[in-house]
């Protein structure tokens, strides 16, 4: 069978589709028709990448290992690196150190860093000394950094060049930067950043006019160290396609680039997102399951004895159950009203600490907004329980035993409180985490399920007990 379509588009489209629901199918397809493997990775190297992701590692590296050096390199920029790094481990470090050898050091160095510790030491071996040296420099920073996302491949000229000269130069460099020519960065004798030129400000300069009068002088940076929240921040506050990345002298190092942001900004949101419920804050599909386990573990855990200690509160109150076992029927519903007011103010407060709208200053602000917000929805909820539950309770069991007011009151009161206190720990916990200098979203969660279900078991029984 040989696909055929108007459209080279629909092709790849089809592929693509193909490889993600029958991988099997794709990859026999694909070592089948390798003339039309290789076109589809010279010419959208990002579907090549989507395919070669959803096979497995064996048959992904054969087909990897059918392209030209220059293809490959470039369908390997397209990868996840995590995915790239188990493709790369299946075929001889010699073989992986020249695909490596054609990607760009930033993207080869975050290829690398998932690589498993002996293959990455083989690879590295295997590579030519000047490539080695500048992913090593890459490597010893932090992936959540600045220097951990930064690219050494940056278009830099001294200050007092005239703008024609800095184009006759940057036509020489355009096959080596390629798309990272968004900026030319004008620094001094010694490396030191002194300004940037964007493209369109050196294109419309007249040739005699010196960088020195068309740059933007001291432009915005950041360091190495940087966190990765802060960069992509700056890039989005300035509108900016890359920004540099100077070390503690002033030398320009290297440059961030807006795709590296966007890229960073989805890893803040889904580490958020898994810390949240507590699973590792790197933790992907492909994490070796042991790695996860131990990650998980701890807060599962913790789970187990938090439900132990909400199963002892309940166990309290066994005399008040045993007289009215149709409070029994009622208790989740408090707890999942509770909850779910907890994490709507939760996820409010993350969001506006990622998304860095809520400075220190106005943190008690934010919480007496939630707490007022989830008052009043609790007063509301708690009349509409109240009533509902008066109107249902001898559905569920002896109407003799409990009062259709009684029941009323008890749901009232218990909502109002567990959304009140859903609120306020929900805005509080992420506030609290960051003041203690961690993650916000650590486990956060976990805490304020904690806590609701404490509460609203604990509130709901001991106002029965008044009650009845």
């Amino acid at each position: 069978m040989r696909l055929r379509f108007p459209r080279p588009r629909a092709v790849t489209e089809t592929l693509r589709d193909l490889a993600r629901r029958h991988p099997d199918e794709a990859e026999a397809y694909l070592d089948a028709h390798h003339d039309e493997w290789e076109e589809l990775a010279e010419s959208t190297p990002e579907n090549a990448a989507d395919i070669l992701e959803a096979l497995q590692e064996e048959g992904a590296a054969d087909l990897l290992k059918d392209l030209d050096l220059d293809d490959a390199g470039e369908v390997l920029d397209e990868m996840r690196p995590e995915a790239a790094a188990d493709v790369l481990e299946t075929i001889r470090p010699s073989t992986a150190a020249a695909l490596i050898a054609m990607m760009d050091a930033d993207q080869a160095a975050d290829v690398i860093g998932a690589l498993e510790p002996d293959e990455r030491t083989a690879v590295l071996a295997a590579l030519d000394p000047d490539s080695a040296a500048e992913i090593h420099t890459l490597l010893v920073h932090a992936a959540d950094t600045a220097g951990g996302m930064m690219t050494t491949d940056y278009a830099a000229l001294p200050s007092g060049v005239s703008s024609g000269e800095a184009i006759e130069a940057l036509r020489r460099l355009h096959d080596e930067l390629g798309s990272n020519l968004s900026y030319v960065y004008v620094t001094d004798e010694a490396g030191h950043l002194r300004g940037v030129v964007s493209f369109r400000e050196l294109v419309f300069a007249r040739p005699g006019r010196s960088l020195d009068d068309v740059m933007f002088a001291d432009p915005v940076s950041v360091t190495p160290t940087t966190d990765r929240e802060v960069v992509a921040e700056l890039i989005q506050r300035y509108s900016l396609f890359a920004i540099p990345v100077v070390d503690d002298n002033g030398m320009l190092v290297g440059m961030v680039k807006i795709s590296e942001a966007l890229e960073a900004i989805q890893a803040e949101a889904g580490e958020d997102i898994a810390v949240m419920v507590g699973a590792g804050v790197e933790e992907t599909i492909f994490t070796p399951v042991r790695l996860s386990v131990r990650r998980r573990l701890p807060w599962i855990t913790f789970n187990l004895v938090v439900g132990l200690v909400i199963a002892y509160v309940i166990a309290q109150f066994e005399s008040t159950l045993a007289g009215a076992a149709v409070l029994v029927a009622y208790m989740p519903l408090v707890a999942l009203l509770g909850g779910n007011s907890g994490a709507q103010s939760l996820a409010v407060i993350i969001r506006s600490i990622a998304m860095g709208d809520l400075p220190r200053g106005r943190a008690g602000r934010a919480i007496r907004r939630e707490m007022m917000v989830t008052m009043i929805d609790g007063l509301a909820i708690a009349v509409l329980a109240g009533f509902m539950g008066a109107v249902t309770v001898g559905f569920f069991g002896d109407q003799s035993s409990i009062e259709p007011l009684q029941m009323a009151i008890i749901l009232f009161v218990s909502v109002i409180v567990s959304f009140t206190v859903g609120g306020t720990v929900g805005s509080s916990i992420p506030i609290i985490l960051r003041r203690m200098g961690q993650d916000p979203a650590l486990a956060s969660n976990i805490f304020l399920t904690m806590t609701t279900d404490l509460v609203s078991f604990g509130g709901f029984l001991l106002t029965a007990s008044i009650l009845l």
